[in-house]
């Protein structure tokens, strides 16, 4: 006799969606790797500015991950309170399956030049001191 699964029971709590697919690029505890992908501490600083939050989920490594939008939600939900909650604003709301659905169906033309703005709206909104 098979046995299905449902989605519950293949639920992956948000530590090990992390570990097995942001881990490798963005480290550890979020930090990074110059040249290669950003740092995610500091990341909820970007739901502070018009925009950010949808690029949030459009960059590539989030948009294009082989995670379903319920995943997706939960790891990105995980990463802010946990990597980034001294940024994030006072009124969070968190992502849910259906807002990464529609964020992901957006692509970026131009990834760097997006990123850019939003550090430089971030600067000009005293949110950062500098836009890297």
């Amino acid at each position: 006799m098979l046995a299905f699964t449902t989605a519950s029971a293949r639920a992956q709590p948000a530590s090990n969606l992390y570990l097995l697919n942001c881990w490798g690029c963005h480290g550890s505890n979020g930090e990074g790797i110059s040249g290669t992908a950003p740092p995610l501490i500091g990341l909820g600083d970007f739901l502070k500015a018009p925009g950010g939050r949808a690029y949030i989920i459009q960059v590539p490594g989030v948009s294009l991950s082989a995670l379903n939008d319920a995943d997706i939600a939960t790891v990105m939900n995980w990463v802010l309170e946990n990597m980034s909650k001294g940024h994030l604003p006072s009124q969070f709301v968190p992502y849910t399956a259906e807002e990464v659905h529609r964020y992901r169906g957006v692509r970026l033309a131009e990834l760097s030049k997006t990123r850019k703005g939003l550090l430089d709206q971030l600067v000009l909104m005293k949110v950062r001191a500098s836009s890297d």
